[in-house]
């Protein structure tokens, strides 16, 4: 659970961040934000961490926190100067304004309800034996990976060619309206389950055979690589991060500098990675090591590039409602319809009437705003207050799902919706779909908790019975004959008279 403590202390530091920054030029009030706001959730993480030690901090609601900053400050603590050519001061400060009332609610929602007992108590704590574990982590594997060897008519070294290509070039893509095929895509989610499983295993590794740890171990690379070839960051971050979570929660207590040093490596691998990422998206890895990159000038001068969503976010504030009236339960109800497929329901709306790339005047491709952005656009600060604490409800919530109780399939479970988490905070409308793969692993583990039960009580009843006939085989029968013992005398019977 969170320290209220420190989330006292961390509202308090926000809203001075929010009410006193200043600045003459966009680039100088973002970057005062960007410092405030990471003191702010650095002391709130300090409290925690002396509440309940290095796993206190393996929470939903915190992980939440830090993705929404690195969207939308985390560059900011390098120069950007060219950020002034793009927002004013006063459009900056209303967007800063806008994150600082979305990180509120994300830290006071967190607060708003704890469950007298762990959610799923039952299928979270039911161990299943580690045969299964494998299991699951394969088919996992295989149902994820399906849709790019059909594709491909199962020519596996043609998904190695087309991994390194220019993303959304690749045979397997799905379509802006999508179809039947787009229900085979989606099966893709399952791949999202293979690195907290992965991390479950490794953490536990003395359980397994060596020759499942290195078929796991490969098949993690495996994916890991294709996180990193999409050129899409949010997915590396996600494979990453429920990797960590499921490796702590399995890892015995007494490794905790193993686990900081796991850490520690991954987070300045992926800040490593990202910029890698951002060079060779629109060309493809193989271009970008045959020499195709070519550094342009925004390049040149940044100091470290994530997405300029608070550039994105500022514009937004200016164009609604002045330009265009709010949008209302549009966007939360494309949110709620989002994993419905086409395929399934035919008259299913194709977007929105006013997107992002039309408030930002840009063509070909998509961009975006967070979900304090999206929530924007919905109601003003009024829908970003709701929402955001709506996610802080919710991630807040999930977190209790987390114990050292739990078996390794609860873990699965309790990591898998760390997907959901980091990808929602991105955009509010991808939010229902992250939870398929959480929902498909409550679903998996249900399963599992009851056919196990069913088998134990079968076991239990087959005993019982056995039990019993062998009672009744081993009662002493009577001896007949003079071996009798002697019973009552009773006295003879007279003939009748």
């Amino acid at each position: 659970m969170p320290d209220t403590t420190g989330t006292l202390l961390a509202l308090g530091g926000m809203a001075a961040t929010a009410l006193f920054a200043a600045g003459d030029h966009a680039s100088v009030l973002a970057r005062t934000a960007s410092f405030g706001i990471l003191a702010s959730i650095l002391i709130s993480v300090g409290f925690d961490l002396r509440r309940g030690g290095l796993r206190n901090l393996i929470r939903a609601d915190l992980m939440a926190i830090l993705s929404f900053y690195f969207l939308t400050l985390f560059e900011f603590l390098f120069p950007q100067p060219a950020f002034d050519t793009w927002v004013t001061p006063h459009g900056a400060h209303g967007g800063i304004v806008c994150i600082v009332l979305g990180f509120a609610g994300l830290y006071i929602g967190r607060h708003l309800y704890h469950p007298r007992q762990q959610p799923f108590q039952h299928t979270l704590t039911r161990e299943i034996p580690t045969s299964w574990i494998i299991t699951i982590f394969w088919m996992c594997f295989v149902i994820g990976y399906a849709h790019m060897a059909i594709a491909v008519d199962f020519k596996i070294y043609d998904i190695y060619y087309w991994w390194l290509e220019a993303r959304f070039s690749q045979p397997w893509g799905r379509g802006r309206l999508g179809d039947w095929k787009a229900l085979i895509v989606e099966l893709g989610l399952f791949i999202y389950l293979i690195p907290p499983l992965g991390g479950i295993i490794l953490a536990r590794r003395y359980r397994y055979g060596w020759f499942a740890l290195i078929s796991v171990i490969i098949a993690l690379l495996i994916t890991f690589f294709y996180g990193f070839t999409s050129g899409t960051r949010y997915i590396l971050a996600a494979y990453l991060v429920t990797f960590l979570i499921g490796y702590a929660f399995a890892l015995p207590f007494a490794k905790r500098k193993e686990l900081f040093v796991l850490y520690v490596g991954t987070a300045l691998l992926f800040v490593g990675l990202s910029h890698i990422m951002l060079q060779f998206r629109g060309i493809g890895l193989r271009a970008y090591y045959e020499g195709g990159y070519i550094a342009s000038a925004l390049d040149e001068e940044s100091g470290y590039f994530v997405d300029y969503n608070l550039k994105n976010i500022s514009q937004v504030v200016d164009y609604f409602p002045d330009k265009n009236p709010f949008l209302g339960w549009e966007i939360p109800y494309q949110a709620l319809i989002r994993p419905i497929p086409r395929a399934v329901w035919k008259g299913k709306p194709e977007g929105l009437s006013k997107s992002i790339e039309d408030v930002l005047g840009v063509e070909g491709f998509t961009v975006s705003a967070t979900f304090v952005g999206e929530a924007y656009m919905s109601g003003g600060y009024i829908a970003v207050a709701i929402i955001s604490l709506g996610f802080g409800v919710i991630t807040g919530w999930w977190s209790h799902l987390a114990s050292s109780k739990n078996s390794e399939l609860g873990i699965l479970i309790y990591a898998s919706a760390f997907f959901a988490t980091v990808i929602s905070m991105r955009s509010l409308f991808v939010f229902t779909t992250a939870l398929l793969p959480t929902v498909a692993a409550l679903i998996i583990g249900n399963y599992a908790v009851r056919f196990l039960t069913a088998q134990a009580q079968r076991l239990l009843a087959a005993a019982a019975i056995r039990s019993r006939s062998q009672q009744r085989m081993n009662i002493p029968q009577r001896p007949p004959g003079p071996h009798r013992p002697p019973g009552p005398q009773r006295p003879p019977i007279q003939p009748p008279r």
